[in-house]
This record gives structure tokens, C-alpha cells and sequence, in this order.
């Protein structure tokens, strides 16, 4: 896991994960023979800690993200919580990011009532200027 954080260190020294780097990124996911849940973490944490990705890393995150997180059939909790890291993370929800939901949501097994609330609210929440709740500042 150390070797996780140093890379994710040196990915993100500039902030983007670009083309360049992709290849290190799927490398280091691949280096086992198999995708796990700590490969989920480690992509989320690059696309939460980044200020911008290109889109060659979001056709490594998606699919990566999707045969992991679709493994038994259903989405647990511990993987809604990597799902609201990835789309509330940078202050933004993107396009690509809710089709990637509507998709899990078809794919699943079974639906939990967490999961349905998770994708109800993000598909119908604005992409930008959504609240998290608490009190304002100001």
C-alpha cells in the first residue's frame, strides 16, 4: 500500500492525471493479475485528489471500477462510499460519471435501498452547486 501512496504522491505532483501517466496507473493495477477493491480505492483516490483527468484514465477508471464493483452482484456499502467519493470529490458530477451509475444500476443483481438512494439522488442532483448539507458559510 506504501507503494500506492508514493505513486499517487508522484502522479498527482501537478495536480492531472494525463495520457503520459495512464500507463503507469493501469500497470500498477494489473501488477497482481487481478483487480481488487484496493485497486478501486487507489483509482478513487487519484480521481479524488486530482484537479483534472483525461479522459484515457476515465477509460481505465470505468471499466475497472465496474468489473470489481459488480464482482458479487451487488453494490455494498463500503463500495457506495467509494461510488460518492468518486462523484462528489471535486465539486462536480460528471456527465460520464452518472452514465457509469445508470449502468451499475442496470447491472447489479440486486438493488439495495441505499444504492437506489445513492443513484436517485446523484442522477437528479445538479452537476454543480449541490449542497452536502450542514450550515452555510457566509
Amino acid at each position: 500500500m506504501a507503494n500506492l501512496h508514493k505513486l499517487e504522491k508522484e502522479l498527482l505532483s501537478d495536480g492531472r492525471i494525463t495520457v503520459d501517466e495512464v500507463g503507469r496507473i493501469k500497470e500498477q493495477i494489473e501488477s497482481d493479475g487481478k483487480l481488487d477493491y484496493d485497486d478501486v480505492i487507489f483509482l478513487v483516490d487519484l480521481l479524488a485528489n486530482a484537479s483534472e483527468v483525461c479522459e484515457e484514465f476515465d477509460e481505465l477508471f470505468f471499466p475497472a471500477m465496474r468489473s470489481v464493483l459488480l464482482e458479487d452482484g451487488e453494490i455494498g456499502m463500503d463500495e457506495q462510499y467509494q461510488l460518492l467519493r468518486m462523484l462528489y470529490s471535486d465539486g462536480v458530477v460528471r456527465d460520464c460519471e452518472k452514465e457509469f451509475l445508470k449502468d451499475l444500476y442496470k447491472s447489479v443483481d440486486r438493488i439495495t435501498p441505499e444504492f437506489r438512494e445513492l443513484c436517485d439522488t446523484a442522477l437528479n442532483a445538479p452537476s454543480r452547486n449541490w449542497s452536502l448539507g450542514g450550515k452555510t458559510r457566509g
